[in-house]
């Protein structure tokens, strides 16, 4: 089967739900070529948005390209760890095809997680929840999902990639994702590990034309990732850092500034824009499961 590092990865942006068998078109490289030939199996990975260094290696001249990279365990070719979805497939037919060879397969494992897939696009990766959001948006159902996440006694902030201000880590809540998943996908791609205690404010910030729910959560990671490969630059922030001159939007000023607060006072609220100008409902002790309420 030769070299895990000889072997290609292949990047699928989509495909049918109810799919069993899959077909592939491959060059017919020094390396590739040998490996793909003799392989009874091969798998699909289809990379996440927060797997933009994973592709760059892939797609550059690394000889051993799997080196140091996570491959999920009891299969018969490399899937890849932490990826939106893999495949593994049985090799059924190889069909040449001038410069390329064309393999059918048959799919006999699969596997999905919640996010959003990573695209590539004349030569720049683009980001397929943009339009998701362009289409909520002129629906007036837009939703933007945070989390304001300590860390070290301090919040973690985030920066887009050409954009100097900092802000809250957030994701739109597309059509089909549950509350919990995207919840996770925001964890995800700021490339921490972490919880998720309470609900913390819900407004509509001026005219950006879409509500903005944001949850309070804690990291459980030692360290923060030094660049993470979705494009956010992650940086932990101290209450004499005055985080809430970092960011932008008069609710998330007034968010941010609450939970340093708050927290200080162990004391947090909800808050929840209304007519009469918003209001904080106080919450009294820590949150618990639910099945230890009353008890």
């Amino acid at each position: 089967m030769g070299h895990l590092a000889d072997l290609p990865l292949i990047r699928l942006l989509q495909f049918p739900w109810t799919l069993r068998w899959f077909w592939s078109a491959l060059p017919r490289t020094p390396t590739a070529w040998p490996c793909t030939r003799d392989a009874e199996h091969f798998a699909i990975n289809v990379l996440g948005e927060w797997q933009r260094d994973l592709s760059n290696t892939f797609a550059g001249r690394v000889v051993n390209k799997f080196e140091g990279v996570e491959l999920l365990e009891e299969t018969v070719a490399p899937c890849l760890a932490n990826s939106l979805s893999v495949m593994c497939c049985k090799r059924q037919q190889c069909v040449d095809a001038g410069d390329h060879l064309i393999i059918i397969g048959e799919v006999t494992k699969y596997a999905s997680s919640a996010g959003s897939p990573l695209g590539y696009f004349r030569g720049s990766y683009i980001d397929f929840a943009v339009g998701n959001q362009a289409i909520q948006t002129d629906l007036k159902s837009a939703v933007k999902v945070g989390c304001l996440i300590s860390h070290d006694d301090g919040l973690i902030l985030v920066k887009e990639p050409n954009d100097s201000r900092w802000s809250v880590p957030a994701l739109f809540w597309r059509n089909g994702v549950g509350q919990r998943d995207i919840i996770a996908q925001v964890f995800k791609k700021a490339g921490i590990q972490g919880d998720v205690s309470f609900v913390y404010s819900i407004f509509e910030e001026g005219s950006d034309g879409y509500t903005k729910l944001f949850y309070r959560g804690d990291s459980v990671s030692e360290t923060l990732p030094p660049g993470h490969d979705t494009g956010w630059e992650v940086k932990i922030f101290h209450e004499q850092d005055a985080p809430w001159d970092l960011v932008d939007g008069e609710y998330t000023i007034s968010m941010v500034s609450r939970f340093f607060k708050e927290r200080e006072a162990d004391a947090f609220g909800i808050y929840c824009d209304t007519a009469d100008g918003g209001r904080i409902a106080g919450i009294a002790g820590k949150p618990v499961n639910w099945m230890e309420w009353g008890n």
